[in-house]
């Protein structure tokens, strides 16, 4: 019974493995999130291949799709349980994008950057940062950029007008576009889009535009989704997730000291997620002004700013925000515009929570 839920608790921890804790982290979340979207039963013999040999399959029935579903099941399930996370890693994305090149129907952008992901986390390890997750970010914005620039359609509006206009109705697109002369506003849609992605490509890349780069990912995609009420399948899910590699997280135990009369159930909320025991609760004295402090070795933190921090650095945290999303969907698929609300409005309310304090001090001065 103790070995059981040894292996339990592994699901739901992240230190003391040869990845960083965030890579590990969004590993996990991406295997949730494939296995959620069916990818296992996806997994099919070849048909119509980007490779013409993996046609050969073919020549004996369901041996390419019960190699890769055992696989699969059984890389994801070490990778989850933190079974040489590493190798796990890589052959889980190798499935999943072997899986991808099979099958021409069966190819979705969003499901192979998920697979790559999780090939190039493997290639990472617990000492460096994950320069292999940044590049495959910069090469996705710049892949995307480039093919709108080569698009005539892009350049005319045409695409934006059909998408928003005719396939989505987009309410707001049809209000705005009636203001102004014929695909103005399209072709303003247009170039934002294509300048966005071209300029995410190149600033990612360097380190000291890296954090506001992200920011401005998370913004950009947001905007875009509250305005299409549009995932683009799970591509924004699965954006968000790579995002959680380059969080910076403390190797060191996090001190904690808390008002025991207002904040014990934070206290206690988080100490029953912690399940690396990463974090040390103590109380504060019942003189300081203060409700909450976070110590780490480079610096001291209080109140909302300590709480974002806590957030940040507590993995599963996020394993439950995905889970909630995840259950959300199920339970309210008939009722699109309140689930859509909620996404929204809960999104956005982080964002403004996260959001640098200094940005608004300077617009003070």
């Amino acid at each position: 019974m103790s070995s059981v839920l040894t292996l339990i608790f592994r699901l739901f921890q992240f230190e003391g493995t040869k990845l960083h804790p965030n890579v590990l982290l969004m590993c996990k979340l991406f295997v949730i999130l494939l296995t959620s979207h069916h990818i296992f039963y996806k997994i099919a013999d070849p048909f119509i291949p980007f490779i013409p040999a993996l046609d050969t399959f073919n020549d004996y029935p369901n041996v390419f799709k019960f190699i890769l579903r055992t696989v699969y099941a059984c890389s994801a399930f070490a990778l989850m349980f933190n079974i040489k996370v590493r190798t796990a890693s890589i052959i889980t994305g190798l499935v999943v994008i072997l899986s991808m090149i099979a099958s021409k129907p069966l190819f979705s952008n969003h499901t192979f950057i998920c697979g790559c992901a999780l090939f190039l986390a493997g290639l990472t390890n617990e000492k460096e940062p994950p320069y292999l997750l940044i590049f495959q970010l910069s090469l996705v914005y710049f892949g995307a950029s480039i093919n709108k620039f080569l698009d005539p359609d892009w350049w005319s509006g045409a695409f934006m007008d059909t998408w928003l206009g005719s396939a989505r109705e987009n309410p707001v697109y049809l209000y705005v576009s009636e203001l102004l002369p014929e695909l103005i506003f399209a072709k303003l849609l247009s170039y934002i889009a294509m300048l966005t992605e071209f300029a995410v490509a190149v600033l990612i890349l360097f380190k000291k535009t890296r954090n506001l780069t992200i920011w401005f990912i998370i913004i950009f995609h947001t905007t875009l989704f509250t305005l299409t009420a549009f995932r683009f399948g799970h591509f924004t899910e699965s954006l968000a997730i790579v995002l959680l590699a380059f969080l910076s997280v403390p190797k060191e135990q996090l001190i904690i000291n808390f008002k025991v009369q207002s904040q014990n159930n934070l206290k206690r909320f988080f100490t029953f997620i912690d399940l690396d025991k990463k974090q040390t609760w103590s109380p504060l004295s019942s003189e300081n002004s203060f409700w909450l402090r976070l110590k780490t070795k480079n610096k001291i933190v209080y109140n909302h700013d300590a709480l974002r921090d806590i957030i940040l650095y507590t993995p599963n945290f996020f394993m439950i925000i995905l889970i909630i999303d995840m259950a959300m969907y199920v339970v309210l698929y008939n009722h699109r515009i309140v689930l859509f609300a909620l996404n929204v409005l809960f999104v956005w309310t982080v964002i403004i929570y996260y959001l640098p304090k200094h940005w608004f001090e300077r617009n003070k001065t």
